[in-house]
């Protein structure tokens, strides 16, 4: 596997495949038990210190520490365990770029839906929602009946989409923009830093009630909180709000089909004035459909649990269908890191 960089010859690599649910807990584990945080804070770590600050006995951490060790993410000098950079990187809580908010989704909402993946392929539809309790035909329905699950699910969310926001406010500059629609808002995170960015802007939310009641509880200052607004209601059977110049669809196009994100897009293409604008920011895959990992990866996820429809689409199918919705001049910028790509469509 030299793209990785990481030295798994074939054999190891296949063994991570068919072994991935333990690969998984094995790190699930050390992040619910703060081991990597005791590691750092004593610059390593033997069995039995492991096994005293952890409150277990020496076999169940020897257990644990050659796992993790196997997995590349513990480092072993002078008797010692320690943290590898990558560890260090992205398993701290400190660190530059902490995935637990990943981990918690994938472990409490996402990995029970994938063992209907074989099933969600052969029907085309999200046979893994027999996993969360509640009403609708959609995770995101659903999870309005599950308030613990919804939490974590839009923790992570808004962790995700504030590391990518940063990287889409580099590529486009709203200065000229009055007001914007953040559609799917999910918790703010995109609408607050928008308004605390540009004073000048009003910022309307729109998504689930339940989401906009989270989302309106995260904001402190007085300021910001004045030019974000909230407006509960449902993508498909309810108006868009009015008065925007700009839409922001961000993270919903790898949800549908692509004729249902034509008539998403149709939808926002009636709710904008002439020359106004809408923003289409998601994952994307390459052009030629082999990946990068993170699409072939999450794609399983929409078909088997959010959806039953959607996965990453590349670039150019995004362009395409923001130009079947009928939007005059459209833009391409793929490959803008983090595997997202920004289509600009204007009225």
């Amino acid at each position: 596997m030299p793209a990785t960089g990481l030295p798994l010859d074939e054999a190891d690599y296949l063994r991570v495949l068919v072994h991935g649910t333990t690969a998984f807990e094995l790190l699930r584990t050390a992040l619910q038990l703060g081991l990597f945080e005791h590691i750092e804070d004593n610059d390593g770590l033997d069995i039995a210190g492991a096994a005293r600050l952890l409150g277990v006995e020496e076999q169940p951490a020897r257990v644990l520490l050659m796992g993790l060790s196997s997995l590349l993410l513990l480092d072993k000098r002078d008797g010692r365990y320690v943290n590898a950079p990558m560890t260090r990187r992205k398993l701290l809580r400190s660190g530059e770029r902490f995935l637990g908010p990943l981990v918690d989704v994938q472990a409490r909402v996402i990995n029970p839906s994938m063992v209907d993946l074989a099933e969600s392929v052969r029907q085309a539809t999200n046979v893994g929602l027999r996993h969360v309790p509640g009403p609708g035909d959609t995770l995101y329905s659903r999870l309005t009946a599950q308030p613990d699950l919804q939490q974590v699910f839009y923790a992570n969310m808004g962790d995700a989409s504030g590391r990518a926001f940063a990287q889409f406010l580099e590529h486009y500059d709203l200065t000229d923009v009055r007001h914007v629609i953040d559609i799917g808002g999910g918790d703010g995170t995109n609408g607050i830093e928008l308004a605390r960015r540009y004073p000048q802007l009003q910022v309307t939310v729109f998504d689930q009630p339940t989401v906009t009641d989270i989302a309106a509880s995260r904001i402190a200052d007085p300021a910001v909180r004045d030019r974000v607004h909230f407006r509960a209601g449902d993508l498909f059977d309810d108006p868009l709000p009015q008065g925007a110049d700009a839409i922001m669809y961000f993270h919903v196009f790898e949800i549908w089909s692509l004729e249902r994100n034509v008539e998403l897009l149709r939808k926002c293409h009636t709710a904008l004035p002439e020359g106004g604008s809408c923003l289409v920011y998601n994952f994307a895959s390459n052009e030629e459909g082999t990946g990068p990992a993170s699409a072939g990866l999450v794609s399983p996820y929409f078909l088997t649990l959010a959806s039953g429809e959607g996965m990453t689409y590349s670039a150019s199918e995004m362009a395409q269908a923001v130009r079947d919705a009928g939007f005059r001049e459209v833009r391409c910028h793929p490959d803008l890191g983090f595997s997202h790509a920004l289509v600009v469509g204007r009225k």
